[in-house]
């Protein structure tokens, strides 16, 4: 019973502490430039529903942390909803309209200023992810170890895999298969790439005793898998450190390439050429966040005990809210009513129509349909 509430408290603990920095990232973008702008903001919530804990700033912006952390935003003083869909009373008087934007309602500033405090929002995400993609790579720097010269040493063997089937135990060593020698786990993954569904008669050494094993590699599309990693002991393993500016290049890259995928796997779904059984709601998270969570303190950071493993957790979550936080920016872009993105396109609309907003009804049942996909 001990162990299942310690899971669930970890599982839960994880999903919203990350989800929680992501939300908050994302609306102090929005907030940080509509206060540049001067636009009046009325609250900064992190969670919906009830408050659990609240005050008000000398700004009188309300701060708080609902019970439901699912979300956040970021309400306006003129906001008739917390999706900023509308204000709570329209402005047709030129005079008393100036008179408002002096006030800095937001629905009454320029187009300009409304499109520059929605957008803020994403494009904070992709910098966070930047920045937290940067500073992981200059705290754990690039393994660069020269796999030719590891042995073909067994670290974990995947459950139900074709090794686990064959028997082969963490700290095994491959000495040869069907009389070939195997000097490296190179050598290894080469000759069982090269052997799909064919079995192989293996020497393994296991604590100074060689012993024979036969393995059958699994096939996956056309090449043969076994289902080990490798195991590197601590004076063969290299690590190449970064200085700032190739830290940040490589956080740019790392989020530039999850932005790629993401977008190529989105028009995939649209395509019909994926399904979207990879699309992670509330509960996906919550299993993902945990899963890091649970491999970060019982496999990371061994060599520095407590502190090592809570470490390592720490950067573990981070390089997850820095690939959720590409998720949101990616997802509130997207053109679909009480999105960004939709907010934005409403904008455009505007634009094109010479200052003129969609009619009031045309938003209304747009903010329905895009409710409607996002529960979906």
């Amino acid at each position: 019973m001990p162990d299942i509430l310690g899971n669930i408290l970890l599982y839960a603990g994880s999903f919203v502490l990350v989800l929680s920095v992501v939300v908050f990232v994302h609306e102090f973008g929005h907030f940080q430039v509509a206060r540049w702008r001067g636009v009046a903001i009325d609250t900064f919530s992190i969670g919906f529903g009830k408050t659990l804990l609240g005050w008000r700033d000398k700004q009188g912006v309300q701060w708080k942390v609902g019970a439901l952390p699912l979300g956040g935003y970021v309400k306006f003083a003129d906001d008739a909803d917390a999706m900023s869909s509308a204000p709570r009373e329209k402005i047709d008087d030129p005079a008393a309209l100036a008179e408002a934007r002096a006030r800095g309602l937001f629905h009454a500033q320029p187009l300009v200023t409304r499109a520059m405090v929605v957008a803020a929002g994403p494009l904070t995400n992709f910098v966070f992810s930047i920045a937290a993609f940067a500073m992981i790579a200059m705290i754990m720097g690039r393994d660069a170890t020269d796999m030719t010269q590891v042995p073909a040493r067994v670290d974990m063997v995947a459950e139900g895999s074709a090794a686990a089937a064959a028997g082969l135990r963490r700290g095994d060593t491959i000495l040869s298969a069907n009389g070939q020698p195997i000097a490296s786990f190179i050598d290894l993954q080469t000759l069982v790439a090269s052997s799909p569904e064919q079995a192989l008669a293996l020497q393994v050494d296991r604590d100074g005793v060689v012993i024979p094993i036969e393995a059958t590699p699994r096939r996956q599309g056309e090449r043969g898998l076994l289902g080990v990693s490798p195991l590197v002991l601590p004076e063969e393993r290299r690590i190449e450190r970064f200085g700032p500016l190739t830290a940040i290049a490589i956080g740019a890259s790392n989020t530039w390439s999850i932005v790629a995928q993401t977008g190529a796997y989105i028009g995939a779904i649209f395509a019909g050429r994926e399904s979207g059984d990879q699309i992670a709601g509330p509960l996906g998270i919550i299993n993902v966040s945990g899963q890091v969570a649970t491999s970060a303190l019982n496999g990371g950071g061994d060599g520095g005990g407590i502190a090592g493993r809570i470490g390592m957790l720490a950067l573990s979550l981070l390089s997850l809210a820095a690939v959720l936080s590409v998720a949101v920016g990616i997802v509130n872009l997207l053109p679909i009513p009480i999105l960004d993105g939709g907010h934005l396109l409403f904008y455009a609309i505007e634009g094109v129509r010479g200052g003129k907003p969609l009619p009031a009804m045309a938003q209304e049942w747009a903010y329905r349909a895009g409710f409607a996909v996002m529960a979906g």
